[in-house]
């Protein structure tokens, strides 16, 4: 062997680091920065090159949400997009090794688990974390992972229905729950004080309210006088409104609950006197509340030949952001969520398919009602029936917070609470339909007959067909885009265009059937 030749050089395996954080309220990412140097340092103590990193910050490996495959099956899962990324970057072998900080920094659920198991058995790559607690070698290493998972998941379902628990007592108590400072108060000691700078201005809004003042020129005002919202951003008509909507300023403690999924209830479950002192009186607070209720009635009901703008488009003002609660207008072949402040929501969904949507579903319970039209009569019969089907949706509505309660407080399991809500929730619509068809032939003062909107519907102007779709419907809720589903669908090599927009299509419509929501009138 010469002297000149050598031996072929060796490359340093290839590592993917994986980095969350449960709770980052201040977005300081701080934690998942510290696993990520120690994950690192891990990496270069063990010769490995670090070729990606996948960072979940402010967010959780154990809550839930219901979520829809593309098979259509509705399933509960933990919804983590970068450790899926991770898997598949890791299946696809361009890595051999996983690097996470700790065991329940990577998983806390026992289906997750199940998953990395399945990736490693068919990428074959290397599973570590720093502290030693995650090994996927041996049998023994698998059963392992396995409890203690089990263990993890167990006591993040105790932390839950205790911290659930405990806000329900503070709740019952009228205690602050924490969290940014209504405008108005200032935070001491754990409780709420009223402010001597903002405290004075919320006053001042009540006042100008019912002084005839509207909420733009407020509005105005305030950014003139640069005067800032909590979060530090100018002044908007939304903003203002929730101000004014506030429970807390007239000293009443808002009770409204996680739900299993992680979202907040859109209902109150409970209102007692606050802890801290109230910014005005209730008659104050409900006086403005009913002023700006008025308002936006006006708005929404403006009649033709008034003076008002032309009803354009049927649904707007029904179709609304999920996320931020705004209007959302039509413009541009899409409606669009055009909220005013700085770093606002943006959330878009193209018209045509949602108003087809919206219409199908209208109609569907319009006729619904016209098969029925000796219900339509004002008899003292019909009225009765009517005032008991109202009952009974108050009697399900008031089963169905008694029965979260019961979960949250932990007397009864997931699987009952889902069960049960299930059947409460069918129940509803179905009491809700048959109400729909009790109501009397002109509503509202609308000179709209119930019984021939279906047939009537398609030769009449917009503003009606709002109008007649208001008796019915309360809103239309626009979701965000979900995460495990393609924006958009590619062209196959050598598929016919009809088959791919028949392929196209239908993908539209999934992504359509889990971004809408409709939110009915009892």
């Amino acid at each position: 062997m010469g002297h000149n030749e050598q031996k072929p050089s060796t490359k340093p395996l290839r590592a993917v680091v994986y980095v969350r954080i449960s709770d980052d309220p201040e977005g300081t990412e701080r934690g998942v920065d510290r696993q990520e140097a120690d994950c690192r340092a891990y990496a270069a103590a063990h010769g490995w090159e670090v070729a990606a990193v996948f960072r979940e910050n402010d967010t959780s490996a154990f809550k839930q949400r219901t979520i829809t495959l593309p098979s259509g099956e509705r399933v509960r899962r933990v919804v983590r997009p970068q450790f899926r990324a991770m898997l598949k970057h890791l299946v696809d072998g361009q890595a051999q090794v996983m690097i996470a900080y700790d065991l329940d920094r990577a998983v806390r659920d026992p289906r997750d688990l199940e998953d990395l198991i399945d990736a490693k058995v068919l990428g074959g790559f290397t599973v570590r974390s720093v502290t030693g607690s995650l090994r996927l070698d041996t049998d023994s290493d698998v059963a392992m992972a396995r409890v203690l998972v089990a263990m993890a998941n167990k006591s993040s379902a105790d932390t839950a229905r205790r911290v659930a628990r405990a806000a329900k007592q503070q709740a019952i108590e009228g205690a602050w729950h924490g969290g940014r400072v209504p405008f108005g108060y200032r935070a001491e000691a754990g409780a709420l004080l009223i402010d001597p700078v903002t405290g004075p201005l919320v006053v001042e809004m009540y006042q100008r309210v019912l002084a005839g003042d509207s909420l733009y020129r407020i509005r105005k005002d305030w950014n003139q006088r640069g005067i800032l919202t909590t979060h530090g951003c100018a002044w908007s008509d939304r903003t203002l409104k929730m101000v004014l909507y506030n429970p807390s300023n007239k000293g009443v403690r808002e009770y409204r609950p996680v739900m299993p999924d992680g979202s907040r209830a859109r209902t109150s479950k409970m209102q007692v006197k606050a802890a801290w002192p109230a910014l005005v009186d209730e008659d104050t607070w409900q006086q403005v509340s009913d002023v700006l209720d008025a308002r936006k009635k006006a708005r929404n009901f403006h009649q033709p030949g008034s003076g008002a703008a032309v009803r354009m488009y049927p649904f707007s003002g029904l179709i609304r952001c999920s996320l931020c609660g705004t209007a959302m207008i039509h413009r541009g072949g899409v409606y669009q969520c055009l909220q005013p402040t700085p770093g606002g929501c943006t959330r878009s969904i193209r018209s045509a398919e949602i108003a087809k949507l919206v219409e199908e579903a209208v109609l569907a319970t319009f006729e619904q009602i016209t098969l029925h039209p000796t219900k339509q009569r004002t008899s003292g019969s019909d009225l009765a029936a009517r005032i008991g089907l109202a009952a009974t949706l108050d009697q399900d509505r008031e089963r169905l917070g008694r029965l979260d309660d019961d979960y949250y407080d932990g007397l009864i399991d997931k699987a009952m609470w889902v069960r049960q809500r299930a059947r409460i929730a069918e129940r509803i619509e179905a009491t809700r339909r048959e109400h729909a068809a009790t109501l009397p032939e002109q509503h509202a003062g609308l000179n709209i007959d119930m019984t021939t909107v279906a047939a009537e519907w398609e030769g009449r102007t917009p503003m009606w067909q709002y109008q007649a779709a208001s008796l019915i419907l309360q809103s239309v809720l626009v979701h965000a885009h979900p995460a495990d589903m393609m924006t958009a669908v590619p062209k196959r090599r050598n598929e016919s265009t009809e088959a791919f927009h028949v392929r196209r299509d239908a993908h539209r419509a999934a992504v359509l059937a889990r971004r809408v929501e409709f939110v009915w009138r009892a």
